[in-house]
């Protein structure tokens, strides 16, 4: 490469520049050409081609939810269904709805680029191969997918000290393991950790040959209910415990009762919710793991011993440690989904990423207005604790609400949308029941969320977006 190439500047016009060609990045383009017949795109990416993380995951990845929900709405995502597609099936897709889209016309795809985002917004980037700059001139937004950061721990390295010569992998090196370890420690209780958890007993290893640090303790969703045909039925259930819940406790233990939530160890009470999923098989599989060690996160790891925050423990010589800590999707602060120049893509359904991405395109094409627009696409930050849960249940109410007074029909067609996969006839009967409880859900809401308030200093309670922001 020399001097004179990487200064030459490569003028582009479009309508709108993405910045990420990850899973919601995708969903985005893909509702905005859908929507817009005359919208055109230059969709920007580091990585070779589209699926953001989905390309550095390690190669056991499935889907934690069902596919039927899952890609975008202008494709069904393999079988769907209750179908948990792999990684590989996910890059695939993603990379057929890419080449689609690009040969309309309307769509230009630039990979292995990166975009420098500065104080002031700029519409340049640059190849990190040839070293060319592209300059796009933008007629409407700059969109960047990129916010929410999603991070899988081959991303980076761990965040922890670890002493030369140990072996510390994230989960894409238990595919290459050649010979057996006397000890595996598992680092990381959230999906990630419970993934590798569930792919070295699924080689047969013997359950107490693992040991597993687990931080936190989280409330998790059992994917049995997390499906087309019983999505009605969730959504009733979760609906009648906040009726009769007073308190946030009383709230989580009754959906444990239900069989809505669930936690590795009954007796340990969980602060935790981040949406991981599990069925009943693996929740048993994870709890026939007895060397859980609950003493804070790692601090080091070094010859023969784990330190953590709280304590410590030794290890044998031939151990593999598994680096499962990166936060996939982390609570980032909340800003404006729509600005005058910008679109940050964030959610607005809990835990629904591709979905808010594709809503959010949608009220970008047919709404005008910045303020309504926001007003549509409250912000409902990926929750990591009980009370993100709480505060996002309550924003989504109040999102679904809109969504359905003002455009409903999109709502229902949406294959991205829960509402979708409901046939319209069990949906019209179980609204009445579901508005007799409204008044108490909303009540009991408002109550628990004025006791957690209370229980909370100042620093534990950031404020968050009120209904008029």
């Amino acid at each position: 490469m020399t001097d004179q190439s990487s200064s030459v500047s490569n003028q582009l016009t479009a309508d709108y520049l993405v910045i990420g060609a990850g899973a919601m990045g995708m969903a985005f383009v893909d509702e905005i050409l859908s929507g817009d017949l005359t919208a055109t795109v230059v969709l920007v990416d580091r990585y070779a081609g589209p699926g953001g993380h989905w390309r550095r995951s390690y190669p056991f990845v499935s889907l934690h939810q069902p596919a039927a929900f899952y890609g975008v709405n202008s494709e069904n995502l393999g079988s769907g269904g209750k179908s948990l597609a792999s990684g590989l099936e996910v890059v695939a897709y993603f990379q057929r709805v890419l080449e689609r889209h690009v040969a309309s016309g309307r769509l230009k795809f630039f990979p292995h680029c990166e975009y420098v985002a500065t104080a002031e917004l700029n519409s340049d980037f640059t190849s990190t191969v040839t070293g060319e700059k592209y300059s796009v001139d933008v007629k409407r937004k700059l969109v960047d997918a990129t916010y929410m950061k999603v991070e899988v721990p081959s991303m980076r390295p761990p965040p922890y000290r670890v002493t030369h010569g140990l072996e510390v992998v994230p989960p894409n090196g238990l595919a290459d393991i050649s010979s057996p370890y006397e000890q595996y420690v598992v680092v990381g209780a959230g999906k990630t950790g419970m993934d590798a958890v569930l792919y070295l007993l699924g080689l047969g290893l013997a359950p107490d040959l693992i040991t597993w640090i687990m931080p936190n303790d989280a409330w998790l969703l059992d994917r049995g209910n997390i499906h087309p045909d019983g999505l009605l039925l969730s959504l009733g259930k979760q609906q009648e415990a906040m009726a009769k819940s007073e308190t946030l406790q009383a709230l989580l233990l009754n959906l444990e009762a239900d069989g809505m939530l669930m936690r590795i160890d009954e007796s340990v009470w969980a602060e935790k919710y981040r949406c991981a999923t599990v069925n009943r098989e693996e929740l048993a599989l994870l709890r026939s793991v007895k060397n859980v060690v609950r003493a804070g996160r790692v601090v080091s790891i070094e010859e023969g011993q784990v330190l953590l925050e709280k304590g410590s423990f030794n290890v044998p010589k031939q151990t593999l440690f598994v680096d499962c800590t990166a936060n996939g999707l982390s609570n980032r602060p909340i800003v404006p989904v729509f600005s005058a120049q910008k679109i940050t893509l964030q959610s607005v359904s809990m835990c629904q990423q591709v979905y808010s991405a594709s809503l959010i395109a949608h009220v970008e094409t047919a709404f005008s207005d910045l303020g309504m627009q926001n007003k549509l696409c409250r912000v409902t930050p990926h929750p990591e604790t009980i009370d993100d849960y709480l505060y996002a249940v309550g924003i989504g109410a109040m999102n679904n609400a809109s969504w359905g007074k003002h455009f409903p029909k999109w709502v229902r067609n949406a294959r991205l949308s829960f509402r979708s996969h409901i046939p319209t006839w069990r949906l019209f009967m179980k609204i009445p029941h579901m508005t007799k409880l409204a008044p108490l859900v909303a009540k009991n809401l408002q109550t628990i969320s004025q006791q957690r308030a209370l229980e909370k200093t100042p620093a534990e309670n950031p404020e968050r977006q009120s209904e008029g922001d």
